[in-house]
């Protein structure tokens, strides 16, 4: 699996190795990474501990929409938490203002697992490896050297080379965005037939 080290140097052979500030293709390559995942949900989950008398607990730094919330205290069933609104007088959880809300207050410690669409997590370090699937890391390169390719002060300004990129680009976004689709419909199907 390509690292962000090894993206960088296939965007610097894409633009002939004229284009080497490092930091502008790393934004772009994480500019990419965010639209694919705009487009397609990557999934998490976390475990919370929950204490009686407590219902706020916070939300994950990289948390971006609910998925569900399951009780798996009782190793016979899962119970599921219905997402409620905040102002309902109703039994479930709630999401407010960067934190998760359990709707009564809980009477007795359990533990809740939190399944939840994330954020893509931003790449920094030159080891640091995409979330997304392997098959799709081309994409990154791809998209930044299609961008680099259009810039004014760039001497290899190539406006038919960075189409060519920017059309394997849009083709592989859609692509992503349509298998991570169906792979969230089947692992949401998976999930309600275990309950």
């Amino acid at each position: 699996m390509p690292t962000l080290e090894e993206i960088r140097i296939r965007v610097f052979r894409a633009t002939s190795g004229m284009y080497t500030d490092t930091y502008h293709m790393t934004d772009l390559i994480n500019d990419a990474i965010h639209q694919l995942v705009e487009g397609a949900r990557l999934r998490d989950s976390s475990s919370i501990a929950v204490t009686a008398g407590v219902n706020t607990y916070s939300l994950p730094a990289n948390f971006k929409s609910p998925g569900a919330l399951l009780d798996a205290t009782s190793a016979d069933s899962l119970v599921p938490y219905e997402l409620v609104d905040i102002t309902e007088n109703r039994t479930g959880y709630a999401i407010e203002g960067g934190d998760l809300i359990i709707k009564p207050t809980p009477q007795e410690s359990r533990t809740l697992t939190h399944y939840y669409y994330k954020y893509a997590t931003p790449l920094v370090s030159e080891t640091d490896v995409p979330e997304i699937d392997p098959q799709y890391h081309d994409l990154l390169a791809f998209y930044a050297a299609g961008m680099i390719l259009l810039l004014p002060q760039l001497s290899i300004a190539d406006k038919t080379l960075s189409d060519r990129y920017m059309n394997r680009w849009n083709e592989g976004k859609a692509s992503f965005i349509s298998d991570m689709q169906r792979k969230n419909k089947s692992s949401r199907a998976r999930t309600v037939n275990t309950w």
